[in-house]
């Protein structure tokens, strides 16, 4: 490769390098401007009514109180915005130990057993014949999954079906999340696992895009399939063996 062309790959890099970390700081700038203006129109508040002394000490103690909660709740919305930032953008350091997949999923579906059975989600659970050990962070790749799984949950407001499988193909390890919820529209697939981006009302859109950054630094990919009203799979493929780089 010539020099002239080594700059012009550097130079793109640097560009892209560029928009992505504009981007997230975009990102963020909007996502703490909405608990920021909260927080200081209650504190407005809370500073007039404890200078109003007119008012009768309990009446003001009772609403005392009440912003007090409000800024508490806003505060941590705000502490753990910061908290997935950090897991998207700071170091990933995985502490890898051969597990057992299956035994993984069936862990993670235990935890999530109340939560779907109060949102009258049938949590089925199809695992591997034989143990499906691969070298993983657990924790990393159990938050990675309860992303996918809280999300499922939130496509089925009015209950459904939560499918979760394990399979080996071939040097490969699959983990398969299924919902029958309200799918997703095609134009949005690629761009879910964009920092900050949400198909939702609520939520800050950065935990797919940290599950796929952790399912990436364990040498894996993460795909999406989705339809309207019909639902969606999310697959996790992971290399079985340490020195694959990517799951193929």
């Amino acid at each position: 490769m010539s020099i002239s062309r080594r700059q012009a790959t550097s130079d793109s890099k640097q560009s892209r390098a560029v928009i992505e970390i504009a981007e997230l700081a975009g990102g963020l700038a909007h996502e703490l401007r909405n608990p920021l203006s909260t927080l200081m129109i209650n504190l407005k508040l809370l500073t007039e009514d404890l200078q109003d002394l007119t008012v009768r000490p309990e009446d003001t103690r009772r609403r005392a109180l009440l912003k007090v909660e409000g800024l508490r709740r806003e505060a941590q919305r705000l502490q753990n915005l910061f908290d997935e930032f950090l897991s998207l953008t700071g170091p990933c350091r995985l502490r890898r130990a051969e597990t057992d997949l299956s035994a993984v999923v069936a862990r993670l579906a235990q935890f999530f057993a109340p939560e779907a059975d109060a949102h009258k989600i049938e949590l089925v659970v199809v695992t591997a014949q034989e143990p499906l050990p691969c070298p993983v962070d657990e924790q990393l790749l159990g938050q990675a999954l309860l992303n996918i799984m809280i999300n499922a949950r939130q496509a089925m407001p009015d209950g459904g079906e939560l499918r979760i499988t394990t399979a080996v193909d071939g040097d490969t390890a699959v983990i398969s999340v299924t919902d029958t919820g309200v799918g997703i529209e095609e134009k949005d697939i690629e761009r879910i696992f964009r920092p900050f981006f949400s198909t939702k009302a609520s939520g800050s859109g950065l935990g797919l895009s940290i599950t796929q950054r952790i399912v990436s630094e364990h040498g894996g990919i993460l795909a999406c399939e989705s339809e309207l009203e019909k639902g969606t799979t999310f697959t996790i493929r992971l290399p079985l063996h340490p020195g694959d780089s990517q799951a193929r």
